[in-house]
């Protein structure tokens, strides 16, 4: 279907936890791991309401660039957000 790209499902951190880097130190793993195999695309799908723009920030902090939107897919005013990142 696709070569070297690759979905990210989930990545959930507890919300207590926030903020001290475990979800960057998880998923540069994964990454390391997909660069193993080959990746060269990860994407990404989230809610604009997502933890209030939390889910946003992080994959923009760790490297992934917008890439389209549908509006109001979940609902009225909550958008399906894709981010992509190359490798």
């Amino acid at each position: 279907m696709t070569d070297g790209t690759y979905d990210l499902y989930w990545l959930v951190i507890s919300e207590n936890v926030r903020g001290q880097g475990i979800g960057r130190g998880l998923f540069a793993a994964l990454e390391a791991e997909l660069r193993e195999r080959g990746a060269r695309l990860v994407r990404v799908e989230t809610s604009s309401l997502e933890g209030q723009g939390g889910a946003r920030r992080f994959y923009e902090k760790t490297g992934f660039r917008l890439a389209g939107a549908i509006p109001d897919f979940y609902r009225a005013g909550d958008d399906l957000l894709i981010f992509a990142k190359v490798l």
